[in-house]
């Protein structure tokens, strides 16, 4: 919900059933963000399209690049550095 700034004084800005977009909307200091429960005729239309159209994507655990020495080093000043 987005302040007015009059009566009433909040408006509905967006409504989502997609968590992480639920969560960039924290992102606003000035925006309300709540959840609230899905009317059960919405509820059946979302859980048929997610049962037609979801891919179950395999988790990959990301590894990290691995730090080089080298990189780390402390380096010597050169004369043409200033």
């Amino acid at each position: 919900m987005r302040p007015t700034g009059r009566d009433p004084p909040y408006e509905i800005a967006a409504v989502t059933a997609e968590p992480s977009e639920g969560e960039a909307f924290t992102e606003s200091a000035t925006d309300l963000v709540e959840a609230v429960p899905m009317p059960e005729p919405l509820r059946a239309t979302v859980a048929a399209f997610v049962a037609e159209h979801h891919v179950q994507h395999p988790f990959v655990k990301r590894e990290r690049d691995r730090a080089s020495p080298e990189a780390m080093a402390r380096r010597v000043p050169s004369k043409d550095r200033k």
